[in-house]
Order: structure tokens, then sequence, then C-alpha cells
């Protein structure tokens, strides 16, 4: 029994997603998002980390978001997911909902 998180570059979760075999066409979403933003003269990195469960039934939480250390805060809401994809998606709404990407 034990939970296990682990952090991530954008490089290194491709090369996790890849290994995992991931649908490319996930791969290619999360290739999207860019490594750093400016927001308000500060610049934010992708945050990547994958928390895995081994108890009871083993299962991943993914959490992916912009972290600013400056500041020492997220850019978006915090939210997990069991479901890469769905994290991967809810932070392309947030790039593009907030205009750091365009659709």
């Amino acid at each position: 029994m034990g939970v296990f998180p682990r952090s991530y570059n954008k490089e290194k979760f491709i090369e996790y997603l890849e290994k995992n075999k991931v649908s490319n066409d996930i791969i290619i979403k999360f290739k999207e998002l860019p490594e750093t933003l400016v927001h308000k003269n500060s610049t934010y990195k992708l945050n990547i980390i994958t928390t895995w469960f081994s108890i009871g039934n083993t299962y991943y939480n993914f959490e992916l978001n912009y972290y600013s250390e400056d500041l020492i805060e997220f850019l978006f809401s915090y939210k997990i997911f069991t479901d890469i994809e769905k994290s991967i998606n809810y932070l392309l709404t947030e790039l593009i909902n907030n205009n750091y990407i365009k659709n």
C-alpha cells in the first residue's frame, strides 16, 4: 500500500505518455500546451504531477496546471483528474478561455 507522486517536465511527460501507450490524439493535445506563460509580469511554468496509488485498486491521479515559484500560486483553479485526457482538456480549455492560446 502506498502513494507515489512524481513530477515531470514536458519532454519527460511525453515520454511517459508514449511508454504507457496513450492515444496519439491525447499526446498531440498535450504538445499544444506551452511550457511557460506570462501573466501580469509573472512567469508560470507547466506543472505536471502524477500520483500512483497502490491502495486497493491501483490508479493514477493527474495534476496539470501552471505554477509561479515567485508568487507561490497556480494560475488556474487546482483540479485533479484520474483521466489524463480530462486533465489535458481542462487545461486547454482554461488556456483558450483566458486567451493564452487560440482554439
